[in-house]
């Protein structure tokens, strides 16, 4: 194991820690291990987000989520067979954030295209 192990999620200095904080408790229900939510100065400006791409992003509630660290073999298994559960945990905490109702795209009963199909397959023939 060379790197840490769980998620991180960095919110821009300009919003709050409301998103940021809903995401990881809702990655950790997923089973990921929750790290940290923080912010980052830049060294030589502390006024400034350390992340170009927060500092650059004004108006709106920008953020970076880390998932998990590759170089770990423990998140590079859990990336590999939840990162579907660690995206759709994501939508959630947004949509909570927002005020609106979360309607899963994909549900048990959602059939999902392979090679091979064709559209001439027609409703349950598969």
């Amino acid at each position: 194991m060379r790197g840490g192990e769980g998620a991180e999620v960095i919110y821009a200095l300009r919003n709050n820690d409301t998103l940021a904080s809903k995401i990881l408790n809702n990655l950790v229900n997923e089973g990921q291990i929750g790290r940290k939510y923080y912010q980052k100065r830049l060294p030589s400006n502390s006024s400034k987000d350390y992340y170009y791409m927060l500092r650059e992003t004004p108006n709106t509630e920008s953020l970076i989520i880390e998932y998990g660290f590759i170089d770990n073999a423990n998140d590079a298994k859990k990336l590999t067979n939840n990162w579907q559960n660690y995206a759709e945990a994501v939508i959630k905490a947004v949509m909570d954030y927002k005020g609106l109702k979360y309607v899963p795209i994909i549900t048990a009963d959602s059939y999902i295209v392979k090679s091979g199909d064709t559209i001439f397959m027609g409703n349950n023939e598969y």
